[in-house]
């Protein structure tokens, strides 16, 4: 009689190995999912909670409040706090500088005002420079130190643009060849006061010139022309909307369909 071979009994020590690592990969999956709580991303949670209430036309997440994070994280919100916070800044701002313009009793050779960017500080061409030059007059660096004074801690950056009339410089005084040359080097020069006699950060600066072209006042008399020749200093106030520069640079709706710029 022939009896049958046994088989071989497999080798069950370790198959609580498969049990221990369901239990791993469960609670490593239970952190996740808790770690991704603890980040909320209020707009995507409130998507969530919209499509849930519509996939199953009921109430869901009803239990959770969401009026204050709306009123208080929404982006919108947000960018209406920051509003505010600029406008007090900014008129606290605007006040100082008038003051100073006034203390100075250069009446309109100094002025303050509000604009879209910012607070815009005009200083008269004819206050700061030599005729035809970009050579600074006698006391003209101490008004530029007087202005930075509440400037220099800002975070804010600001731009000096430089504006002329339209009047080229005369060969007989000057050694700049049109309006452009002259004002671009007036703008550096006010900006190289500010770096170097006030200490004031370089990243925080920038110039421009506009040179004869964007006139305050129509050049048909020598008081207007006066009036235009201007160094601008221009505090500027970034909005919540502002582009960052850092970003991708995106065309608005009227730009994309191919119009001319204004």
């Amino acid at each position: 009689m022939i009896k049958a071979k046994s088989r071989p009994q497999k080798d069950r020590s370790e198959r609580w190995l498969l049990t221990y690592a369901d239990l791993i990969t469960l609670l490593m999956v239970f952190f996740v999912i808790l770690y991704s709580f603890s980040i909320i991303d209020v707009r995507k949670f409130l998507n969530l909670k919209g499509s849930l209430d519509k996939a199953f036309h009921q109430g869901v997440l009803s239990g959770v409040s969401t009026t204050g994070l709306e009123t208080t994280i929404s982006g919108s919100s947000v960018q209406e706090q920051i509003s505010a916070s600029n406008r007090s800044a900014q008129a606290s701002l605007a006040t100082e500088l008038q003051q100073l313009a006034e203390a100075s009793g250069l009446g309109e050779a100094v002025t303050v005002t509000q604009v879209t960017q910012g607070i815009n500080v005009s200083l008269a061409a004819n206050l700061l420079f030599q005729s035809g030059t970009a050579d600074l007059k006698p006391g003209a660096a101490d008004l530029i130190g007087q202005i930075a004074v509440p400037l220099r801690d800002l975070p804010n950056p600001i731009e000096i643009i430089a504006n002329t009339d339209d009047v080229p410089p005369a060969p007989t005084n000057s050694k700049f060849k049109d309006n452009w040359e002259l004002g671009s080097a007036r703008a550096f020069t006010v900006l190289n006061v500010l770096t170097t006699a006030n200490k004031f950060p370089e990243e925080r600066l920038s110039i421009g010139n506009n040179g004869s072209y964007s006139p305050l006042y129509a050049n048909d008399s020598a008081e207007n022309r006066a009036k235009n020749r201007r160094v601008d200093v221009l505090i500027v106030f970034p909005s919540p909307n502002d582009q960052s520069l850092q970003a991708p640079f995106q065309l608005s709706p009227q730009s994309a369909g191919g119009g001319a710029p204004a």
